[in-house]
């Protein structure tokens, strides 16, 4: 991994690290971005928005979390959708806004507009090579 990716990797680590201390969930946009949420090490609850009506996500967030922050795209469509978010869950749970603010000012920070747009940094090119001669020795026709 280059030395630039591997910096980026580890600065978003540190502000999810700071995410995962201070809430109990945070809502993302799809399965791609819970993915990417998990890899960067948060232990939490991850809803996706993708999958609910707002008012429906709103609903579910507030009866399994206390501590939210909402971590949609940071492109223009996932900004409308945090603000709406954000304004529907604060009659409900502490929304962390700040935690927004940070996590995509080290997403935008390297021109990543997309949670999911993190993804590779996680890729190893030699890990690929390895794990497609191990499949080649262990599951051979």
């Amino acid at each position: 991994m280059r030395k630039e990716k591997f910096i980026e990797k580890k600065e978003l680590e540190e502000v999810v690290s700071r995410i995962d201390r201070d809430v109990d969930s945070v809502v993302v946009e799809g399965y791609s971005d819970r993915i990417v949420m998990e890899k960067l090490g948060f232990n939490g609850k991850i809803f996706l928005s993708a999958e609910k009506t707002v008012e429906g996500l709103v609903e579910d967030v507030s009866r399994g979390a206390t501590r939210v922050a909402v971590l949609t795209d940071f492109d223009s469509h996932g900004k409308k959708q945090a603000e709406k978010i954000s304004r529907m869950l604060q009659e409900e749970v502490d929304v962390l806004r700040s935690h927004r603010k940070d996590f995509g000012k080290q997403l935008t920070s390297t021109d990543r507009r997309a949670v999911e747009d993190i993804s590779p940094l996680f890729v190893d090119k030699e890990q690929k090579f390895v794990d497609a001669a191990l499949d080649d020795i262990f599951f051979r026709d």
